[in-house]
């Protein structure tokens, strides 16, 4: 075993999570449930009667059960049950363990299928390399083949248990732990369900796994009862401890029961407190200390994992207008599975860009907001005639595409600020727009399909319908500055007023003199799905040339925008796939006027790119009179700004946590 292999196993798996979902665990981070639990120790003949288990006692312990990799838990995976027993005393095995715990690390699987630090030191870089693509390992498994390629099938069986209930598996701790001061005694852990192992097929939800314990442990339930059995070897070295891709012959035998009463779990308070605990085998007895190669790798990735999640977990989640948990429910399976899809997606382009996965290039500069809020507008908290808010404007080019002589859009949003922060903090509103009055397509199902299709798919998209070419086209600007573009929101949301009257509002920004749409292509332009496109051979322009005009301006001219309104009546029935609410679909100008909110004006260029880095959009930060829409199904309307909140959150974690210095 050597250093350089732990390192570059702990330096792969931060790299994994930066590159994804940062604040959650970097393995079992889909959680489905974290349960209070009495762990009680029995009477222990020698030579089990160890450590722990050296007199009968009852401990308070916390169990918490989950997914190894997946998400969608009707997917074949890994699964673990982590148990933490609680007011223990004895030397602990390593230094910087918590006083008074005990954890033991479990999973529905009873081997593991590496051997060595450099075997792990090869799968994580086979692994970094292609399961973006959604690749197996390949170079792994070459690997196996030449070395021990009787483990290839234990690789390839490891990952695919399927579960009706985490009550009702069995569970094992797949490496070895010591068992007392005697080097040559090593131990295995099992946690086997009293009422048995129930066997079975997939449940029919996306959270069924979830599910299947809120049912298990109801009122009036009986109590879950695990045996916990100890597999004890007097034989052990260094080919017995380094090789935990083979079962031991010596039987398991009970040590403890670990009984789970009926409870409520399932709530948001008892979510957070479960994901801020912080598991690790080396949180240990001196007696249960963790041996041989893999567990020596976990006790430098265990704690530089949770180091990285504590750094990133607050980032961007101060004034949301909604929670996750509302944002979550009532959601179908189908919006599920579509939004860890693209959570991924925008996870892994945020890091591979090092810096925003879409709009990756542009420009800021702070100003204020001063509200001339026109006299027909609906009373209400936020837009109030004669206000003064401190604002921050970011301009960019949706393609995320550095140069800005390529064929695209134009995009800006907008940051308030309370007037008591000046600049500083989250900021109390986010409105994000775009050139063009409205979308390409009409659904998130529909934007995550031509997210993921390539150049000639996204032509057929058009053919059939699904991307929409006058919307996509309408969308492009024959750029000159971004002074010269009206910005849409493109969806709209729900708008409160004082009485708590619900209508519906979009936004639009416009130049401060109120001139006429500039830029638009001629009427031979095609887009042909593309959303972006290269530059004119012969554009003679400086690859910066926008974000430097606008940077000019803002110094040396008077730099102003008006932000309008439009409101629109609730309509009778309204549902998420109300026509309202389609993205793809401009409101009626004549009907639904818009109307003046605010002049801002931007005074002051932001030079400085870890500002810009930090700054932060999401159309889920809003005051109490605005609200996302919600939708159940990826399929309606509502459901792109629904996901959009429920997608940014992860992809602005991978974002902070990127390379610096970033992009912008």
């Amino acid at each position: 075993m050597t250093d350089t292999s732990i390192q570059t196993v702990t330096a792969i798996q931060i790299g994994m999570m930066r590159a994804t979902q940062p604040q959650l665990r970097g393995q079992h981070f889909k959680m489905h449930g974290c349960v209070e639990a009495v762990f009680e120790v029995a009477e222990v003949a020698p030579p089990l009667n160890v450590g722990l288990f050296a007199a009968p006692g009852r401990y308070k312990a916390l169990v918490r059960f989950s997914n190894g990799r997946e998400k969608d838990d009707r997917t074949p995976d890994i699964h673990g049950m982590a148990i933490k027993v609680l007011g223990v005393t004895g030397d602990r095995a390593h230094p910087d363990a918590p006083e008074g715990e005990q954890d033991f690390i479990l999973a529905d699987n009873p081997v593991f299928f590496i051997r060595t630090a450099e075997d792990y030191a090869i799968f994580m870089q086979s692994l970094a390399r292609n399961a973006p693509r959604g690749q197996p390992p390949v170079e792994f498994i070459e690997h196996l083949s030449k070395t021990h390629p009787e483990d290839i099938a234990v690789l390839q069986g490891f990952n695919k248990q399927v579960q009706t209930s985490p009550l009702s598996a069995d569970y094992w701790s797949q490496v070895p732990y010591g068992f007392g001061p005697d080097p040559t005694h090593a131990c295995r852990y099992r946690a086997t369900p009293r009422a048995g192992v129930a066997t079975g097929s997939a449940g029919e939800g996306h959270d069924y796994l979830r599910e299947a314990m809120v049912a298990g442990l109801a009122e009036g339930a009986a109590p879950v009862v695990f045996d916990f059995r100890v597999q004890l070897r007097t034989d052990a070295d260094a080919a017995v401890l380094d090789n935990p891709t083979v079962e031991w012959a010596p039987d398991y035998i009970p040590v403890a029961t670990v009984t789970i009463p009926p409870q409520v779990f399932d709530t948001h308070d008892r979510h957070a407190f479960g994901e801020a605990l912080r598991y690790s085998p080396w949180h240990a007895l001196a007696d249960h200390r963790p041996v041989g190669q893999i567990n020596e790798i976990r006790k430098a990735v265990y704690p530089a994992s949770q180091t990285e999640r504590a750094k990133i977990a607050p980032l961007g989640q101060d004034n949301l207008r909604l929670t996750e948990e509302e944002l979550r429910e009532g959601i179908d399976d189908e919006f599920k599975a579509l939004i860890d899809k693209l959570a991924r997606t925008f996870g892994f382009l945020s890091s591979t860009k090092r810096g925003r996965g879409t709009h990756t290039w542009g420009v800021a500069g702070r100003g204020t907001a001063r509200f001339i809020t026109d006299p027909d507008f609906p009373a209400n908290e936020f837009f109030t005639f004669g206000k003064v808010l401190p604002v921050i404007l970011r301009h960019s080019s949706p393609g995320a595409r550095e140069d800005d002589r390529a064929r695209d859009g134009m995009a800006a949003s907008v940051k308030f600020f309370s007037g008591e922060t000046g600049h500083d903090g989250p900021g109390v509103l986010d409105i994000l727009m775009n050139a063009g009055r409205q979308l390409f397509v009409r659904s998130i199902r529909d934007f995550s399909t031509f997210v993921h299709a390539s150049p000639d798919e996204r032509k057929e998209l058009v053919r059939q319908g699904l991307m929409m070419e006058p919307e996509l086209i309408e969308a492009y600007r024959i750029r000159g500055s971004f002074l010269d573009s009206r910005y849409h929101s493109w969806q709209c949301f729900e708008f409160f007023d004082s009485a708590g009257t619900r209508s519906y509002i979009r936004f639009r920004l416009i130049p401060g003199d109120r001139g006429p749409e500039r830029g638009l292509p001629d009427p031979g332009f095609r887009a042909e799905g593309a959303p972006s496109m290269d530059p004119v051979p012969d554009d003679p322009r400086a690859p910066d040339f926008l974000r430097q005009e606008w940077i000019y301006q803002v110094k040396h001219s008077e730099v102003r925008y008006i932000l309008q309104g439009q409101i629109h009546p609730e309509p009778e029935n309204v549902h998420p796939d109300h026509e309202v609410l389609n993205p793809a679909r401009a409101w009626n100008e004549i009907h639904y006027p818009w109307r003046d909110l605010c002049e801002i004006r931007i005074d002051e260029p932001i030079l400085d790119n870890e500002a810009v880095s930090a700054l932060d959009m999401t159309p889920n930060r809003s005051p109490a009179c605005i609200r996302i829409p919600l939708a159940t199904s990826p399929r309606q309307y509502a459901s792109l700004g629904h996901a959009r909140a429920l997608v940014y959150p992860g992809a602005r974690a991978v974002r902070a946590a990127a390379e610096k210095p970033q992009n912008n």
